[in-house]
């Protein structure tokens, strides 16, 4: 029996989103839940994503004199996606993990500025096999209107996890953002100096590599007019052939992971094929360097997850992550969708974006050029029931 939102012992119902997520969840809906498993059994923890208490901005900026105040690495999360996801996929992760991002933006095919999502024109069709130049033109874009405003961008779909407050820790041990660094996890495909990083699992790259591949995305010798959705080996390519820029081992000192191509249950169960049986192609792509099996596969301050396709999926690791009280600390509250250019639940009136129109032009009509700092104020926002979007 309900009565006003209440059981009949008087407790709230629906009960607490977390709770629940908080669950096993197995495959089939069942308690073996190899997800929760990993993570257990590998300590993977997440830092915490709140910012800094205001007394501690200045130390975030390395502003100031005092001791022992290190500057923290700011990050821009950028995600390519498609409409038909801006009420599920990306839903999702605006809710849980974006909001730990210095910065968030959704580069789809329909502009929404509560997501923020921007309608981005590239060459060619929107379909997965022209996936590089949908990317070419979201790191044109960024470096246009963000390469000064932020240390690091990461990149990488909507079925993409990223433990943001991880992503930064390990960021600050890498070098200074005005070094040029590309990273993320590592694969060798076939050819002799075919290394790349994995675009599923997202790669990063620092300001100084952004904006030294920026001006290259334009020349033939990076591939301007390729069709492919090979994106994350183009851009190894370029960085490769034009700047001498390589890939970096972004293992632990135990040689576990920090970047993961599949969910924290795959990686847990995967073995290699067995003797007489044809290699897969993970196995080839990692064979230089090889692969630890079970609980050793990851490592315990890893950075990204991917193939988190189904939106409750995303809900359920954020929980285990951060809500339920075995790793991290609490998620800080979401902002409401409606903070980021439009009240909740109010109709968007957007300008149609015409396919060969110039990003700069839809940049001044739509306003994007301050979506990621809108967002960024919005974080302290208090949370509401987001209204429905799309």
């Amino acid at each position: 029996m309900m009565v006003l939102g209440r059981d009949a012992a008087g407790n709230p119902w629906p009960p607490p989103l977390p709770r629940e997520l908080c669950e096993p969840i197995g495959f089939f809906g069942g308690p073996n839940d190899d997800n929760l498993r990993l993570l257990r059994e590998a300590n993977v923890t997440a830092a915490p994503m709140v910012e800094p208490a205001a007394g501690d901005a200045a130390a975030r900026r390395g502003e100031g004199g005092g001791h022992g105040q290190q500057r923290q690495p700011t990050v821009l999360c950028l995600m390519y996606t498609m409409e038909t996801q801006h009420a599920t996929s990306v839903r999702a992760a605006r809710e849980t993990w974006a909001g730990g991002c210095d910065g968030f933006l959704a580069f789809s095919t329909r502009s929404d500025p509560r997501l923020p999502a921007i309608a981005l024109p590239h060459v060619g069709p929107e379909a997965y096999d022209n996936m590089w130049q949908k990317i070419r033109s979201m790191w044109t874009f960024v470096s246009k209107h963000y390469v000064r405003d932020f240390d690091y961008f990461i990149i990488g779909g909507e079925d993409l996890y990223i433990l943001p407050g991880n992503l930064r820790a390990y960021l600050a041990t890498v070098g200074s953002p005005d070094q040029v660094h590309f990273l993320g996890r590592r694969f060798k495909g076939r050819g002799r100096s075919n290394y790349f990083n994995s675009g599923g699992a997202g790669y990063v790259l620092s300001r100084a590599a952004l904006e030294r591949l920026a001006p290259l995305l334009n020349t033939k010798q990076c591939g301007a007019l390729a069709h492919t959705s090979m994106e994350d080996v183009m851009v190894a390519q370029c960085l490769r052939k034009a700047l001498g820029v390589n890939i970096s081992d972004t293992r632990d000192a135990q040689g576990r992971e920090r970047f993961h191509p599949f969910s924290p249950g795959t990686h847990y169960n995967w073995r290699p094929p067995k003797p007489g049986k044809p290699a897969d192609w993970y196995e080839e792509y990692n064979r230089e360097w090889g692969i630890k099996y079970g609980r050793e596969c990851c490592a315990p301050d890893s950075v990204s997850f991917h193939y988190i396709k189904k939106p409750a999926m995303v809900r359920h690791l954020h929980a285990l992550l951060y809500d339920c009280g075995e790793r991290g600390t609490p998620a800080p509250p979401s902002p409401p969708l409606g903070s980021v250019g439009a009240s909740a639940g109010s109709p968007l009136h957007l300008p149609q974006t015409g396919a060969a129109e110039p990003s700069s032009a839809v940049a001044r009509r739509l306003g994007v050029g301050r979506h990621a700092r809108m967002w960024r104020a919005s974080l302290g926002a208090r949370r509401q029931r987001p209204s429905q979007v799309a």
